[in-house]
Formats: C-alpha cells, structure tokens, sequence
C-alpha cells in the first residue's frame, strides 16, 4: 500500500503571496504535485473564506476540506493553532498516515513540525522562496519551495526565466554530502541515496529550484566536481578525484561486451561533453518541444474528450443564446449542470478550454472591452460548431509556428488528436490560421507574417532591443550557434541577482547568437527561444537602468519591451510568470522615483501592482497621477491583457469601493482609445 499523506495548508499565507507574486493563484499545478506524493488521506485548508471566496469552488472541487477561521483585525492571520491542534490530532489518532505535509511560509510552524517527527512521521514543507522562514525549512525532513510546486521553473535546459538559485550552497552541499560518504567508506555512492544525504543536511535543497526537474540532470551539470558512474542501469556518485577500484575503473562509454557478458559500459563513467551534460544526452526532439508548447498553453489539464465536449457545449450556448449571459455566468451554469451530471469538470478547467477560444479571437463583445464580467457573442465568422473547435484548437498550431519550429503533421496530430493518422485535421487548422492572415507558407514553411525570417523585426516596441542586439560585438573567438547562445542564457540567469550589467550582457550576445542562427536558418534556431532571451534582456537591462543608474525614464522602453514579449496568450507567459509581478510593480514604482517621490510607501515586498495603480492612480500630487497615466496608457498598447488582468484584480479584492472602481474604469478606458 502506498504512503498515506494528511496535507495541512495555510490557505491565507500563501494565496496572499501568490497574487502578490503572479496576479493570481492557480490551485490545479499545486494539488497536481501533491497528489503525486503519494495518496492523500486529508487535505485541509485554513482561511476565512468570507475574503478567499473566490477560491472556494476550485477547492472543493479538488477534494479540499475547507477550514473557517474567522478574523479578529484585518490582516491578522489565524490559521496556525487551528492547523497545529488538527495535525497533532491526527498524528494520534491516525498511525496509518506517515507524512504530513505543511503548506505555510511561516516559521510559527516549526515547533509542530519538530513534535511530528517526534512522533515518527516524515515531514515535508511546502512555502514560498523568499518569504519562508529558514527556522522552518530546517525543522521539515523535506523542504520545497512553492514555487517549485506550482511548476514556475521547471526544465532542464533553462526554459523557463527563474529566480536565480544559490548555486554554489547547492554545489557545496553536494561536495559535504560526499564527504559524508567518503567517511563511511561508501564511494560511488548510489544517486538516490546522495540525495537523501543532502536533505538531511539540507531540507531545503531541491533539484528544481536550480532549474533542472531530475536530481540526474543537476548532477551532469557539475561533473567538473565530481565524476558519474552507471551501474546496473542506476547512477552512482563520486568526488572528481575519487580513485576507482578495478570495479569502477573508468572505461570508455559504449565499450565492447565484458568478459563477464556484460557491457562495460553498465559500470563505465558517463562520458561528458566539455560543459558537462551527458554525451549520450540528444537535443529535444520535435515531439518534445510541441509537447513543451502544448503544456504551456495548459491543453494537457484537460483530456481530449473534455476539451471537445466543452468547446460544443459552449459553441451550441452562444448559438442558442447570444449575448444573454458574461462569460462568468455562461461557465458557471456549465459548472452546474456537469456536476448535476456527475461529472467532475471545475470552473477552473472551463476557463482553460475557454481561453482557447479567446485567443484565437473566436468570441464577440461589441463596443466593450473584453472581460469576463461583459455580454459575450460568438465572432461573426463563426459559421458553425466544426469551425469554433477548429478556431479553439488552432491556437496549439499557431504557437508550434510562433515559435519557430517546423511542422510535422503527424506528431501534431497525434499530441492534439491522440491520432496520428488524422493529418487532413491538421492541414484544415493550417489553412483557418492563413485564411485569418495569422501565419503564411513560404517555400514549404510555415512562418509568421513580416519582412524577414524574424517577423517581428519592424515591431516598434521591441526596437531598443533590437538596436542594442544589431551593436552588440561580440568576442572574435567565441563560438557562433544556438548552443553557445542556450550557454550564455544560462550563465546571464545565474548572473541577474548578483550584477545586471554582466546579465545584460550576457543576455545580449545570447540574442545575437540566436538571432544570427535563426536568420542562417540554423537546425533548431526556434524564434520562441530568441524571442525568451529577448525578454530576459529587456527584464535585466530596465532593471540595471533603473535600480543602478537611476535612469527611470530610458528604463521605460525596456519595460515596455519586456511586456510585448511577454503575452498572456503566448507561452512565453508561463515561461517567464515569475517576473511578471515584479516587473510590473517596479515599473509603475518607478513613476515615483522619476519625480523624486518616497516610494517607500508603496512597498514592493509588500503590495501588489493592482494597489500600487490605485494608489499612484489617487495620489495627492498631479505630476504622479499624470504619469502613472501616460506610462499605464503606454502599458496598455503593448500588452492590453495585462492591464485588463490588473483592472479585474482591483475589482475582485475592493468589491464595490467607488475610488477603486473608477481606477477600474479608467485602466480599461485605456484599452479602449
């Protein structure tokens, strides 16, 4: 029988720092990589719910007991007694469960979390990176940072913008954990059992907060200390100037068959490549990187049976029903009627399949601006149920084309249809997305529309970096190509927390490396990879502009940049979600530096970007608010959905205040000149 599991989560703790960090919190990433640590026997959140209602129905939907714990004063958070006394009761009374897992960045936990491995019963933390309190971390046998959880830097090749880790703690954990092990007379050491090793030393550590998802992959990135080993197909461990007995003695990887019948290579080191990754180790196949997209987007929460099943259900309601009902109320009767049908369908996954459609421009609104609290149509063009799901489901295709890569039909099929033979499909999506104008077919391939091989060449918002990218020189014995350019985006991400002048520019010559390769048509040159270490620049140069130099106003373009890159209908949004908060709040903060304002008050550790707006929006001085407006209109013409997102956010946490809703009306007033 698997491990039985009791979750206790400090629901007000960590949903206030996840809007405060990400605009909002999604539940479905975090319950996924809970249930896949075993077998849940009690989930529990704590909050008062009459502040976090708005998450209530996605809870109970993924079987979440919801504990009320009424305020006393506002901001006074009183969940941890309640969660003590619920999991020392359940220590007791239930032998059976053997991990409690705590949710909470708050060290007033620790002492339960001591008295639980009292009692025998293995631990696991869960909290945010920043804000967690190391008194905390240390207590659990197994720490991992909640943004690990939530999926926001995952990857082994970097794709995804992370904060950076402390590499070199890690890299010294490691070389103390060998130690350890040389002690004890058991080099190479089993994989497995070095990393248990290192979470005794360290529960924190976390292999995917170092950018990579397997302990494997870390482990080949730091083959300069240390030396791998194959055996019996597992991987063992061993500092770098380990001397290995005849058993391990190094062999070439992929040797003839031993005389004992096996192949040498099964105790043989791994051969490496001069920057440590595995030789054997191929680069993403195409299936990979469409897969790579397809989860981005978020199609792969739902199954290809739900996603159609939905996609009619809500076809025939705006057919039958047009323009009677706000999005809102439309997925909230669809949410009634699926669980009266027994079918477990949340709001959450009907506002995924529904923003398949919204991307793809398959909805009306009329003269107002696009929003979930509006009247909604189907688009004119929408002649019928077969074109809505084609116009939904064309969105993965047109991403697979945004970002460079070929297509193969028949992988496209198979990820989108589970049915490689249904290529006519394919073809049919192709066709729409040319037909709208959205991609066009050169020499066989399929590209975005522009001038060049980079359509986004002649983009107004993006010419500061482009301009940066075409002077940038570049060392005359560094090598060209995508994989220097994947190098240099490594190193610049490690960089960016120590010295934005060296991540910017390390950043830089990424770019033009990569812009280079995609231009030469170079094998594997995707533009979704440029236009990431584009972004990556712009987030580094505003905030070596503005934190460094003070220069607020030349720090705009760059800003300004980074939010056209970055797209809520793009995968460069999940990407890179962890910056979007931040960037933002420092963008309208910056507003009160340019005039020599105390910016103390807002306090980026401490507010969001929907109270920095409000509060910049009705501020006492007129120079502020004037600003603040030209620079949220600016923000409003390169990224329209992020200003719409943080004009909902303001309405959903200030109800009905008439100074918060005209902040409202007047963010999306500007969506609309």
């Amino acid at each position: 029988m698997s491990a039985q599991i009791a979750v206790f989560i400090d629901f007000e703790n960590i949903a206030l720092w996840a809007e405060q960090e990400f605009l909002d919190f999604e539940l479905t990433p975090l319950m996924n990589y809970l249930q896949g640590r075993g077998s849940i026997a009690i989930v529990r959140a704590y909050a008062d719910w009459s502040r976090f209602s708005r998450y209530r129905e996605d809870l109970m939907n993924h079987a979440v007991d919801l504990v009320q714990i009424f305020s006393i004063r506002a901001g006074k958070n009183r969940a941890d007694i309640r969660m003590a006394l619920d999991a020392l009761e359940t220590a007791i009374q239930r032998p059976q469960i053997d991990t409690f897992v705590i949710v909470s960045g708050d060290s007033d936990f620790g002492p339960l979390v001591t008295k639980l491995r009292e009692y025998s019963k293995y631990t696991l933390g869960i909290g945010p990176r920043e804000v967690t309190h190391p008194l905390l971390m240390r207590a659990c046998d197994e720490f991992v940072y909640l943004e690990t959880a939530l999926g926001e830097f995952v990857g082994d090749e970097g794709l995804v913008e992370a904060p950076s880790p402390d590499a070199e703690a890690a890299r010294q954990l490691l070389l103390k954990a060998l130690h350890i092990h040389a002690q004890r007379n058991e080099l190479p050491v089993l994989a497995a059992k070095l990393k248990q090793t290192m979470l005794m030393l360290d529960a924190s550590f976390n292999e995917a907060s170092t950018g990579n998802s397997q302990f494997k992959s870390w482990l080949e990135q730091n083959t300069d200390i240390l030396t791998l080993y194959v055996k019996d197909h597992q991987i063992y461990v061993a500092p770098r100037e380990y001397r290995p007995t005849p058993e391990w003695e190094s062999r070439p990887w992929g040797m003839a068959t031993a005389a004992n019948g096996q192949s040498a290579a099964s105790t043989a080191p791994l051969a490496t490549t001069p920057s440590g990754d595995l030789g054997s180790s191929a680069k993403l196949t195409l299936r990979q990187q469409y897969n790579q997209i397809f989860t981005r987007l978020k199609m792969t929460s739902v199954d290809f049976a739900t996603r159609r099943d939905v996609l009619r259900d809500i076809y025939r309601e705006l057919s039958e029903r047009p323009g009677e009902r706000t999005t809102d109320e439309l997925l909230d009767e669809l949410c009634e009627r699926y669980e009266n049908q027994g079918l477990i369908r949340s709001k959450t996954t009907l506002r995924q399949i529904w923003q398949m459609g919204f991307r793809q421009r398959a909805f009306d609104y009329r003269d107002q601006v696009a929003s979930v609290h509006v009247p909604v149509w189907l688009s004119p063009d929408i002649d019928s149920e077969a074109t809505f799901v084609r116009r939904a489901e064309s969105g993965f295709v047109y991403a697979v084309v945004n970002a460079g890569l070929e297509i193969d039909k028949t992988e496209l099929a198979l990820i989108l249809l589970n049915d490689g033979e249904h290529t006519e499909y394919i073809d049919s999506l192709l066709e729409d997305l040319q037909q709208r104008g959205l991609i066009l077919e050169v020499d066989g391939r399929y590209v975005l529309p522009g001038h060049s091989s980079i359509p986004f060449a002649d983009e107004p918002a993006l010419q500061p970096i482009i301009y940066d990218i075409e002077n940038v020189q570049l060392p005359d014995n560094m090598p060209r190509g995508i994989e220097k350019a994947r190098s240099l985006a490594k190193t610049a991400m490690l960089q960016r927390s120590q010295d934005f002048a060296a991540s910017a520019r390390s950043y830089l010559m990424a770019c033009r490396l990569q812009w280079d390769a995609v231009e030469a048509g170079e094998p594997g040159a995707t533009l979704e990879d440029l236009r990431w270490y584009m972004a990556s620049y712009a987030s580094v140069r505003a905030g070596e502009l503005s934190q460094i130099h003070r220069d607020y106003a030349h720090s705009r373009p760059y800003y300004l940049a980074f939010f056209f890159l970055v797209q809520e209908d793009d995968p460069l949004w999940s990407r890179m979600r962890g910056l979007i908060n931040p960037m933002l709040s420092y963008y309208w903060v910056n507003a009160w530096r340019e005039l020599g304002l105390n910016a103390g008050n807002p306090s980026l550790s401490a507010t969001t970007p929907a109270e920095i707006a409000v509060r910049a929006a009705t501020h006492e001085v007129p120079e502020l608010c004037s600003l603040w407006y030209s620079m949220s209109t600016a923000l409003a013409e390169v990224n329209p959905g992020l200003v719409r997102r943080v004009a909902s956010q303001i309405r959903l946490n200030r109800g009905d205040s008439p100074i918060y809703a005209q902040v409202a009306d007047t963010l999306e007033q500007m969506l609309m000149q």
